[in-house]
Formats: C-alpha cells, structure tokens, sequence
C-alpha cells in the first residue's frame, strides 16, 4: 500500500472491536460542499445525550430493539453503570483518537465531520455494537441504505433515525432505514459488512496519476464526480433474509 505512492495509507486503531474494521465506527458520505464529502463517525456521546433528553422529557420507559431478544428501556441503559463507563470513558476515547488522526492526515475541520448516536457493549476484551451500527452503512448515488437502529420510538419517529436524517438530508442524501438485525447484526456485521458496491471507473487510467506522482509531492484527484451503480451483491444470510435485503435496496 505504500508503495502505490499516490496516497500513503492512513493506519488507524481498531484493535478495540471483536471483528475490527473501521466501517463499525466511521463511514464517509459525499456532499455538496467544502470537501465534497463527510466524515461520519459512531458517537456513544451523541446516543446518551438523545436518551438522557428522553428520559427528561419523560420517556424512559420507551424502548431499545422493541420485539427483539435484546428490548431495553431507555431508563434501564441508563442506569447500566457499568456501559456508561466503556462507553465513555474507553469506546468514546478509541473513536476520538481515530478522529484525530484523520483530522491530522486529512487536514479536516470540525464541519467535515457527522456524529450518528451509537453504542457498544463489551465482548471480553473487544466490543460490539450494542444496537445495529448506523455508521456501518452503504452509498449508492445520493442514497443511504443503514441499519435500522430500533431506537426508542417517540410519537411514532425512532429518535436514532431522526438524528440521522437531520444530519444527512442538509447534504441532499436520502436516508433508507434497512432491518439487518437478524441477518447480520447478531452475527456481528451491518450493512456496509455484506453488501458492495460497483463502481464506475474514472475517465483517465489510476495510473496516471502515479505518473504525475512521481513528478509532483502533492497529487489531487477529484473523486466528488465519481459516480455509483446499484448494490451488486448482498452476502448469502440465513434462510431467505438476503432475498428481502436485496429487494429493499433495488432501484437505489
């Protein structure tokens, strides 16, 4: 990877997650502005601050993952010392020193980055995402397929979903909430995990670029004209749930 020479890789931390791959905490999505993309990044800061405001409001009896084996009031997460404490004193602290280093590599600024409410829960040494990671998301020509959360529904709107759209809307994305849970989130993946993406090449040759790379320290390429085709393939899940997946993604 070094040696493409174009762009040195950035190395980052996921050594924290059972499966470890940064899709389970960052993601980026394009936009119209500025950088013409953004940042996303799981924030366990954003969840407990929409669940402490429920809770105020006077909510805390609604639900996490209502009807799954894993249902739990917003009172009941937050009265869990012991996640609160990975959460924000360890998880928290991993993303920010992932957030850091691509603010340092990437030369970001506090506007290129999107926060989604996310969770995690310790699995031994590593973690896992507590409710279905929206971070771990697929792009496909302005259009968002990510994992339905299950947060605690509020006069009818799921309040993760809600932070989401008001994030991604404001950028000309259009969000679609996917039910993975079954399917891949108890098998410790999302969307981002078992789907891809084909990708319309640039118009003039990568390797060009390593030419001028070679005569040049500092190579741009415009990626915010790059464009996408649908999702190619979703990966085989048990019984017919990949059918069902496939179909809520056609026409993207």
């Amino acid at each position: 990877m070094y040696a493409q020479q174009v762009q040195r890789p950035i190395e980052l931390f996921s050594d924290w997650l059972n499966v470890g791959h940064i899709d389970e905490f960052m993601s980026f999505v394009p936009a119209r502005d500025g950088k013409r993309f953004r940042l996303v990044l799981a924030s366990p800061n954003a969840a407990y601050r929409i669940l402490r405001d429920l809770k105020t409001a006077g909510h805390g009896a609604a639900k996490l993952m209502a009807g799954k084996p894993t249902e739990i009031t917003i009172d009941a997460v937050l009265d869990n010392n012991k996640l609160q404490k990975q959460n924000q004193e360890f998880f928290q602290k991993h993303i920010e020193w992932n957030k850091a280093t691509l603010i340092r590599e990437m030369g970001l600024v506090p506007s290129d980055i999107v926060y989604l409410p996310a969770l995690y829960v310790a699995e031994g040494p590593h973690a896992d995402a507590f409710f279905p990671g929206m971070v771990n998301m697929q792009v496909v020509n302005g259009h968002l397929a990510i994992p339905k959360p299950f947060g605690p529904v509020v006069n009818g709107t799921d309040a993760f979903e809600k932070a989401a759209v008001g994030e991604f809307e404001p950028l000309g994305l259009k969000c679609h909430f996917i039910d993975t849970y079954e399917g891949y989130h108890i098998q410790l993946g999302e969307i981002h995990c078992g789907t891809n993406v084909v990708r319309k090449p640039f118009s003039s040759p990568w390797w060009d670029a390593l030419n001028l790379a070679t005569n040049s320290s500092k190579v741009s390429v415009d990626v915010s004209r790059s464009n996408f085709t649908t999702v190619l393939r979703v990966a085989p899940l048990r019984k017919n749930r990949d059918r069902r997946i496939t179909m809520s993604l056609a026409g993207l």
